[in-house]
């Protein structure tokens, strides 16, 4: 698991390697939800529908602390090591806990550090670039390395294992603890979102409610729909995570961002339809690539489309974060009442119906000019 912070120094970055190597946890912790969902419903002996509750419960105090922490806290050395210290003790916690509500609780806690991490992070890169570059890439590089190690951990001991190393890898950042620079904080008061970029947040909420419900639940499919063992569930996230690496670091216009959504939508759809092991690392695949081209351009769709981008940029990250905490519960409640094919539905209609209010956006509504 240290190998993602070596890789982090090999890099050219821009970034302060504490705040990447942050992010790498972060990624390294919500890689290994979609993995671990399944053996954590037989060890706690809950329904994986139940299961995903951990997940959600995970995701949802990401959007607290990410939302909140801006507006209570300046950031602050002090603010990263203490969050670090709490999401290790965290997962040590989770790591030997006996009830499932228990565990639950854990992953609240472990998403609040988390989505104070994040806040922190982007708050130190805002505006520049390069150093956002650094830090969206470090995701799927990350979890091109985490994911076989989670899916090793799997195989030859329990779930349990993989909460203690991920407990050891989230002190690791602290050896590089960065310099915190806390931003102007004068007031400029709020200006209203004009149509055309409430229909951009709006679609970019509907994909990632039906991105994450699909996607959190991928392992357990894999699993009981494929037959995959532990280890090659992980390396097929590792390859999505692999090919998702150029789209991120894509630096070219992406005309039609909808269409990658929608493209993912079909990729949710064939994944709880198909039964072959070779269509589900394709379609794993083509999703990672579709997300990350489709992510990036909805942003600059929005920004084009926005008289404020930058109060505009903190609405959708908030909104897409409230579409991921979502996810896994609207799931739960499919896969309790169903098989995987009316969530691969569900999801996938989501995901294009977003993306085609994102298409229609940018044929009709011309960009405008940003106001200051």
């Amino acid at each position: 698991m240290q190998v993602p912070f070596r890789l982090l120094n090999a890099l050219r970055l821009h970034t302060e390697i504490g705040l990447v190597a942050a992010m790498a946890v972060a990624m390294a912790t919500f890689s290994a939800t979609p993995l671990v969902l399944a053996p954590l419903a037989v060890e706690f002996e809950v329904s994986t529908g139940t299961a995903a509750l951990f997940s959600a419960a995970q995701l949802g105090s990401f959007v607290v602390g990410s939302w909140t922490a801006g507006r209570v806290v300046d950031p602050s050395r002090r603010l990263f090591v203490i969050s670090l210290v709490t999401l290790s003790a965290a997962n040590v916690v989770a790591a030997f806990v006996g009830s499932f509500v228990v565990l639950v609780v854990t992953r609240s806690v472990s998403g609040l550090a988390l989505g104070v991490l994040t806040w922190l992070a982007y708050s130190q890169v805002f505006g520049d670039d390069e150093r956002t570059g650094d830090i969206t890439t470090v995701g799927p590089l990350t979890a091109v390395v985490s994911a076989p190690i989670i899916g090793v951990l799997l195989e030859l001991g329990d779930v349990r294992a993989v909460f203690l190393v991920l407990a050891g890898v989230s002190l690791v950042p602290l050896v590089w603890v960065p310099a915190i620079v806390v931003p102007d904080r004068t007031p400029t008061g709020r200006n209203r979102a004009v149509r055309a970029a409430l229909v951009v947040i709006a679609a970019l909420t509907i994909a990632t409610l039906g991105g994450s419900a699909v996607f959190v639940f991928m392992g357990a499919i894999a699993a009981d729909r494929y037959g995959m063992s532990a280890l090659v569930i992980s390396l097929a996230f590792s390859a999505n995570a692999l090919v998702s690496i150029p789209a991120a670091r894509f630096r070219g216009r992406r005309r039609f961002a909808g269409g990658y959504f929608a493209l993912t939508g079909v990729c949710a759809v064939i994944s709880t339809q198909a039964d072959q092991t070779a269509v589900l690392w394709v379609v794993l695949c083509v999703w990672g690539v579709a997300f990350w081209m489709a992510v990036p351009g909805s942003y600059t769709l929005l920004a084009e489309r926005s008289r404020f981008p930058t109060e505009r940029a903190g609405d959708a990250q908030a909104a897409m974060a409230f579409g991921r905490a979502l996810g896994p519960l609207v799931a739960g409640a499919l896969v309790a009442g169903g098989e995987y094919a009316t969530l691969g539905w569900v999801g996938g209609g989501l995901l294009v119906v977003a993306g085609a209010l994102l298409v229609a956006v940018e044929l009709v509504v011309p960009p405008i000019r940003a106001e200051v």
